[in-house]
């Protein structure tokens, strides 16, 4: 008697493939880097035929494209977290430079700790249409928890309005060459090397914008040759 042969197993069902690409396409980022593998590398790697993965990401541009909108969402989480736990009073002057600093320091500190996601979020591939409206319907993103800090620091006449105009792109760049440098290894401090750079580099642009040295907490400069790390 001719035994029938075993069902194939069918490679599209997976409990939740679209995520399970993103997560290994990080993992393949971090291996790799973003150019160093396919979409089909990658649907091998979770066990589905590359027509699966097709049905979620028209190809691997769009499948980085989402692994950077959930790098932005999770920065913008951090930034959050850092604002939602200052010790200052709400609305207080203190408050407004706290709020500065340490959405500086998040941003900082989440491309250390998730340089493949920081390397995908500000590389050629843009999250697509359904990735954008997943971030818009979070809320906030980076940009505009940046232009509200900006925006705390006039209402509470840390800075003047007239130096606040078009602080967002020279206090960006400031804090993005920071966490490149760190990120792509130009530049290595320790944790508390860190901290105190961030500080400081805080009180520069700060003062930059106008703020009267005497409002700002304490910072220790960090002196470091680049040539001799």
């Amino acid at each position: 008697m001719k035994r029938s042969s075993a069902p194939r197993k069918d490679h599209y069902h997976h409990g939740d493939l679209r995520n399970a690409l993103v997560e290994n396409a990080l993992r393949l980022v971090a291996e790799r880097g973003p150019e160093g593998f396919s979409l089909r590398e990658a649907a091998r790697a979770v066990g589905v035929s590359p027509g699966a993965a097709y049905r979620h990401f028209a190809d691997k541009a769009a499948l980085l494209g989402a692994l950077s909108a959930d790098g932005h969402a999770r920065m913008v989480a951090t930034m959050e977290h850092a604002l939602a736990h200052l010790p200052e009073e709400p609305g207080s002057a203190a408050r407004a430079i706290a709020s500065f600093l340490a959405i500086g320091a998040a941003y900082v500190e989440f491309a250390v700790a998730h340089p493949s996601h920081f390397r995908v979020m500000f590389g050629p591939c843009k999250p697509g249409e359904d990735d954008l409206a997943c971030l818009a319907a979070q809320g906030r993103d980076t940009y505009q928890i940046l232009v509200d800090v900006l925006d705390g620091l006039v209402a509470t006449e840390v800075v003047l309005p007239e130096a606040r105009i078009g602080a967002e792109l020279p206090v960006w760049s400031h804090v993005h060459g920071l966490a490149s440098l760190l990120v792509d290894g130009a530049l290595t401090l320790s944790s508390s090397e860190r901290h105190d750079a961030l500080r400081h580099a805080g009180h520069v642009l700060l003062r930059g914008l106008g703020c009267s040295p005497g409002d700002l907490p304490a910072a220790r400069p960090v002196t470091v040759d680049p040539r001799q790390r």
